[in-house]
């Protein structure tokens, strides 16, 4: 895509499948989309074909742009793909972080606790959705920073994709419950003291244990929903 008003609503409706707003199965409006920009809906549906060339939604006859929904196997695929890519470069990153971005993350990680204090100070169990949407896009710069300090250009965009499918497929679910924010919070932290440490190995299998506690837990609450609204198309012989 070379338009700019193309980009312009490729950028918009990522952001709106990273934050949640559009969850699985949503139909994804041009015209609309259009208007909360200010463009037609030529370019839009142009962003919506890079889309779903990248696998986020699917263009279905006489309904349009339907956000994906996820298979049990897709869900372990993409975590699987997670694990490999980003324990590496959790690895690499303790042996190549520069300054500025070890000050990148410990800026995060006190974002991020100060997210998490603010929730268990509301005395609410769960976090309301702009705080939780905040958090989120702590979590991706997380991450994001850590591939950028392993130096590793070509993972950026497998990385940040696979980071959107995951929060697409868990719109509405375990990510607002202040007990999984305090886990993710206390996980980041524990990588980012490796990598600190300049500890390959030991950021190596911390990545590796939250992102495996991460897939653990997309299963265990897929699995205590309703069928309808979590896993799409999945063969009975599959199911739990």
């Amino acid at each position: 895509m070379t338009d700019n008003h193309s980009q312009k609503a490729y950028r918009h409706i990522r952001q709106k499948l990273l934050d949640g707003s559009v969850p699985p199965g949503s139909r994804l409006s041009y015209g609309t989309i259009g208007k909360e920009i200010g463009i037609s809906a030529t370019p839009v549906r142009e962003a919506v074909g890079q889309l779903a060339s990248e696998g986020f939604v699917e263009l279905v006859p006489q309904l349009g742009a339907i956000v994906r929904e996820l298979t049990r196997e897709e869900a372990i695929e993409l975590y699987e793909l997670r694990e490999a890519l980003e324990s590496f470069a959790a690895r690499r990153a303790a042996e190549r972080i520069s300054d500025r971005l070890l000050r990148e993350l410990d800026h995060n990680l006190a974002a991020s606790a100060g997210i998490v204090e603010k929730v268990k100070l509301s005395g609410k169990e769960s976090a309301d959705r702009a705080i939780a949407n905040r958090f989120h896009t702590l979590d991706l710069a997380f991450h994001m920073t850590i591939i950028e300090a392993s130096r590793n250009r070509r993972m950026l965009k497998v990385v940040g994709d696979s980071h959107i499918l995951t929060r697409i497929f868990q719109a509405d679910r375990h990510a607002f419950r202040l007990d999984i924010l305090e886990t993710t919070q206390s996980e980041h932290e524990a990588i980012a003291a490796a990598i600190r440490s300049r500890s390959g190995d030991e950021a190596h299998e911390a990545m590796q244990r939250h992102i495996r506690n991460s897939l653990d837990l997309t299963l265990t609450e897929a699995d205590n929903e309703p069928s309808d609204r979590w896993w799409a198309d999945t063969p009975t012989d599959h199911a739990e």
